[in-house]
């Protein structure tokens, strides 16, 4: 399993400098401790940006909108 040890920093050495650790048995060589699983954050960073830019345009849409109405409604006798 890729990993982080999930022991405290304070305790293991592992854990300070936030290694990633491959192990079989998904323990920490040094403690002993289960391994957090570390994930791929790539694909989840090109989630995050795609669901941001879709939040921004909806957003602009919204607001020209918002604008357009008022100022037609606005010139009406």
């Amino acid at each position: 399993m890729l990993g982080y040890c999930s022991n405290s920093p304070l305790r293991c050495d592992n854990a300070y400098s936030i290694k990633i650790l491959n192990r079989m048995d998904s323990c920490c060589p040094e403690c002993c401790l289960f391994l957090l699983p570390a994930q791929d954050v790539s694909q989840q960073l090109n989630a995050d940006e795609q669901f941001l830019r879709f939040s921004i345009m909806v957003i602009i849409c919204t607001l020209f909108t918002v604008v357009y109405i008022y100022y037609f409604y606005s010139t009406l006798p």
